[in-house]
């Protein structure tokens, strides 16, 4: 398994990051229509990054990670990793961005190119 470096991975990212900006642009759109705050859109948007990652990290990749040819595996070689799995790396991937984004940074010194996410979900990125 070649693992991903840190280009193709941000890469990968800002592709999603592209699509969930996207989908929460017109969900604002359409709060703000009926009257909603942008509270509320925000807690939606959460919850569609939520779903988004899940859906795709339990299946292996997401749209960004396909382009980039990219996919997601447990550290154990499974692929797909599941929902639980994806769930988990959402989860270290807010964690990552805690402080200072020094949990993506991660990436760039350690031996596996993993990030917190990745150790805290069990994860690898590898090349196709």
């Amino acid at each position: 398994m070649d693992k991903a470096g840190a280009g193709i991975r941000l890469g990968s990212y800002i592709i999603d990051a592209i699509i969930l900006w996207i989908i929460g642009a017109i969900l604002v759109f359409i709060f703000r229509a009926f009257g909603a705050g942008y509270g509320a859109a925000s807690i939606i948007g959460i919850l569609i990054s939520l779903g988004y990652f899940t859906y795709f990290f339990g299946n292996g990749q997401t749209p960004g990670m396909k382009v980039m040819k990219i996919k997601l595996c447990g550290t154990d070689g499974t692929y797909p990793i599941g929902y639980g799995k994806g769930v988990l790396r959402w989860i270290g991937m807010l964690i990552s961005a805690l402080v200072i984004y020094i949990g993506f940074l991660w990436i760039l010194i350690d031996k596996d190119k993993q990030g917190w996410h990745d150790k805290i979900a069990g994860t690898y990125v590898v090349l196709e």
